[in-house]
């Protein structure tokens, strides 16, 4: 009797097993020769609960984080102010054409709202006996939403306020002058402000692997768009005065630029 009950057990057990997949039969014996069998539920891996990749678990998250390098290319035209800087300045504002840019941003769902700062740098003396420089520092606002975020391609239309502040900087390339000569050759210095709006968009291929930031993923990118001045004549700066001047930088109506991106964060599709 006690050998068919057992048989009967385990059939109701292995069936129950290949119905579920989830349960394992286990039994136990206990004294005066009677089995106590139990059944035990073990929680299997379903296709749903298998770990998720790095894109997967994306989803979950509102927030997230992102830094950028960038380099961004321009062209600036300062042809108006050649009769009062000299053609010297203007030739090396034309091979300082490109800037580099680190850029913080912040995200929620699919929303996208970054501060950028941008800094180059040229020095040259070949001029005669002057050392030129220009310097070229860009601050930025940036607002996006990111209207295609799949596991491999990220495209988002932004809007960015930039404002670009330029240094031109003339001075004897020798360590010690008269005192005479100085007076009579004295140093340029001139602080160019002009405020940009650009209306572009970024696009974006992620990669999950060889990240050097250990971040969710990290991308390679370009982004360009038309770029328009805010104010249409430059604020312009000495070292203490504000200058005044009817003459504009000209500027392409276009901006361009290539980036790679570290992300902290953080698809969200509702």
């Amino acid at each position: 009797m006690k050998s068919f009950i057992l048989f009967l057990l385990l059939i109701i057990s292995f069936s129950t097993y290949s119905q579920s997949n989830k349960n394992l039969l286990a039994y136990t014996e206990y004294s005066n020769n009677e089995l106590l069998f139990d059944t035990i539920r073990i929680p299997m891996h379903t296709n749903s609960n298998y770990p998720k990749n790095s894109y997967d678990n994306e989803r979950k998250n509102k927030f997230g984080l992102i830094i950028f390098e960038a380099a961004e290319f321009f062209d600036n035209d300062f042809s108006d102010f050649e009769p009062i800087i000299g053609s010297y300045n203007i030739d090396n504002i034309k091979r300082s054409n490109a800037i580099l840019i680190t850029e913080i941003a912040g995200t929620y769902k699919r929303y996208y709202f970054g501060i950028s700062c941008g800094y180059n740098s040229d020095d040259t003396n070949k001029h005669d006996s002057l050392n030129i420089e220009f310097n070229t520092t860009q601050f930025g606002l940036n607002f996006g939403y990111n209207i295609i975020n799949t596991k491999r391609f990220l495209i988002t239309p932004k809007v960015s306020f930039k404002w670009n502040r330029y240094r031109f900087i003339n001075s004897d390339n020798e360590d010690k002058i008269p005192i005479e000569q100085y007076i009579n050759e004295r140093d340029l210095d001139l602080r160019f402000h002009q405020l940009v709006g650009v209306v572009g968009l970024n696009l974006s291929v992620k990669f999950y692997e060889n990240n050097l930031m250990f971040t969710d993923y990290w991308t390679v990118g370009l982004y360009g768009g038309y770029s328009f001045k805010i104010n249409n004549k430059p604020y312009v700066y000495s070292s203490h005065n504000r200058l005044t001047t009817n003459r504009r930088i000209h500027m392409k109506d276009y901006n361009i630029g290539l980036y790679i991106s570290f992300n902290f964060a953080n698809k969200y599709e509702n």
